[in-house]
């Protein structure tokens, strides 16, 4: 599925972490309750918010992406018990404590903390794969006034490669295990606060 971007929100701020890169941006559409499903959008005007790399620089991919999301009991079942207390950072760390290290993931992000309406466009972010073979898991957690937390991700070629299918705050993505790439590349995140408003905090960890 295509999208057209043109422009972005939000003034620019970098901000220097090891390991892998997340940019931030504010785009639209929202994401709708199936969520595999993301419209072509129109942007209003604004530079990303960069979370520069300090190892790596993105390349050009050219190999076709097929990414493959593992399954295990123990990556579900370290959040099964999970419950948000309205606190996005302190939520995330808890939760990210019981499942970042599971399959000896680490982080490769700073957390990222944005505050959203439900009739506001989504957040979008980007992350850099430096190699092929590389997984990933995305957490997320609302505040108690954010209902439905929405993650969608794309592949550098801005196709949909999975999203979160619940209809909570506290999106784990994927929720199974994480997910890996074939290629190289500048990957997307769309966050959007689906109902409700507040503020959010994001991380994603790999390996």
């Amino acid at each position: 599925m295509s999208q057209t971007m043109s422009s972005f929100r939000n003034p620019p701020e970098q901000l220097d972490f090891p390991g892998s890169t997340l940019y931030r941006r504010s785009v639209r559409p929202k994401l709708t309750p199936s969520a595999i499903y993301l419209l072509a959008c129109s942007c209003s005007a604004a530079p990303p918010r960069q979370l520069e790399d300090q190892q790596s620089s993105p390349t050009p991919v050219t190999a076709p992406m097929t990414a493959t999301a593992t399954s295990s009991g123990p990556w579900a079942d370290c959040y099964s018990t999970f419950t948000p207390t309205g606190n996005p950072k302190l939520d995330l760390q808890r939760i990210t404590r019981a499942c970042g290290t599971t399959g000896g993931m680490r982080a490769v992000t700073p957390v990222a903390f944005g505050e959203q309406r439900a009739e506001d466009p989504v957040d979008r972010y980007t992350f850099y794969v430096p190699k092929a073979g590389a997984c990933y898991r995305v957490y997320a957690v609302g505040d108690r006034s954010v209902e439905d937390l929405d993650v969608l991700l794309r592949g550098p070629d801005g196709t949909d490669v999975i999203a979160d299918l619940t209809h909570d705050n506290w999106p784990v993505v994927p929720p199974n295990g994480p997910v890996c790439f074939p290629s190289s590349g500048l990957y997307l995140l769309e966050v959007s606060v689906f109902r409700g408003a507040g503020r959010y905090a994001i991380q994603v960890w790999g390996k």
